[in-house]
């Protein structure tokens, strides 16, 4: 049996492939690791299966420096971007390769556009999705506090767009006052899926009535920076939070997914601290202009009470009047009848007084004497019937102008 050494094999296969790919050719993969060192990048690159996502084909490629440079003065720092975990690109390889190392390819030039188009499926992908399960529109219907005073922030407080957010809402001329509790988390690379949802869920464990809104930040950066917030799981987590959330992940043109799902987005770190420190103002407004209705309110009803009471005042000082002016006409009508009803009470009092006086002075025992009557009395007593008196008897016999004693015989 016929037999070759390894190396036979191996400079065979490379003669095969030598010849059967002369000139670069266009990969379609996704990086699943990428490291550089002096200039150069080495790359692992994998292909899976777009239903189960297992691994069905690997391989390794180098960028070197002098091709790197190259690429980077065509397509600029967004090749610093395309050159991710995770990232699916479209590059141009020459495949080589050698008896001792194996195959390799080496990158001549990279497609950026695949790889926006593969980001702006999947991000389409999403939309359609979160729609199909109803979350697109659920955290955007959740009302808006008047005020956001007590914030949870969900980012890295080394980000720049932290620490313009915090400056930017610390000096505000008005001195509002923020509670502000932070979540850390990454906002760039493969950590920010699942460092984001860890904060959500560590903040939504103790929310309860602490916060107002929840506020995702990050500085600045290019589309493919952007492209950690078009997640599903991120984007589903918001949707189904019981609060508000406000974005600000530092973009001009551009939405992620997040941005679209959220309550309410602004461009930048600092235009979501002007927004929260206008609403304060608007609100501040609002109670000035409430209070000064209410005193300008006040006011008025006070004056019209003031005059109904000065109406109501005189009114009662004019129905006094007139009841204290009648209440004296009565009195002195009543007087006048009591003064008439005493007189005549009077008058015939005094009348049954002169005749009681006529009937007194018609029995003046001197006026009776003086008519020629006598009296008569025995042993002090008056006699009035003669079959009291006794033979013998003494009694005193009263004349008009004397008294004389005499015996009965």
């Amino acid at each position: 049996m016929e037999s070759f050494t390894l190396y036979q094999v191996n400079e065979y296969i490379r003669r095969v492939i030598a010849l059967n790919f002369r000139e670069p050719i266009w990969i379609d993969a996704e990086i699943s690791q990428c490291k550089e060192s002096r200039g150069n990048y080495y790359i692992d690159l994998i292909d899976k299966d777009e239903i189960t996502l297992q691994v069905n084909a690997n391989a390794q490629a180098n960028l070197w420096q002098s091709s790197f440079r190259f690429i980077k003065r065509k397509i600029g720092d967004v090749i610093y971007e395309l050159l991710q975990e995770g990232r699916s690109v479209r590059l141009k390889c020459k495949v080589e390769f050698h008896e001792r190392y194996g195959m390799k390819l080496v990158v001549d030039d990279i497609d950026p556009n695949y790889t926006f188009g593969q980001i702006e499926l999947k991000r389409q992908e999403i939309i359609n999705q979160l729609k199909e399960e109803k979350l697109f529109d659920l955290n955007r219907s959740i009302e808006l506090p008047i005020i956001c005073q007590n914030i949870a922030l969900i980012t890295s407080s080394e980000a720049a767009g932290y620490k313009d957010f915090i400056s930017h809402l610390n000096a505000n001329p008005y001195g509002y006052q923020f509670n502000i509790n932070i979540y850390e988390s990454s906002v760039q690379g493969l950590k920010v899926e699942s460092e984001t949802i860890n904060a959500i869920d560590n903040l939504l464990r103790k929310s309860q009535g602490t916060y107002d809104a929840v506020i995702i930040l990050r500085g600045g950066g290019s589309k493919l920076d952007l492209s950690a917030y078009d997640n599903y799981n991120i984007a589903a987590r918001i949707a189904r939070a019981p609060l508000p959330f406000i974005i600000g992940i530092g973009h001009e043109i551009d939405q992620s997914i997040v941005d679209m799902i959220s309550k309410s987005s602004l461009k930048t770190p600092t235009a979501v601290a002007d927004f929260l420190i206008e609403q304060m103002l608007h609100f501040e407004s609002s109670l000035i202009n409430q209070l000064q209705v209410i005193s300008t309110l006040s006011e008025r009803i006070l004056n019209s009470s003031f005059n109904r009471l000065n109406i109501l005042s005189e009114q009662l000082r004019s129905l006094s009047e007139r009841i204290l002016y009648r209440e004296v006409q009565t009195l002195e009508l009543t007087n006048y009848r009591i003064t008439d009803y005493v007189k005549k009470l009077v008058s015939a009092e005094q009348a049954s007084l002169d005749i009681m006086m006529a009937k007194i002075n018609g029995n003046d025992p001197e006026i009776i004497l003086n008519k020629g009557y006598t009296y008569i009395m025995s042993d002090g007593k008056s006699v009035k019937k003669a079959s009291v008196l006794k033979s013998g008897q003494k009694v005193q016999i009263m004349f008009a102008d004397d008294k004389k004693t005499a015996q009965i015989k």
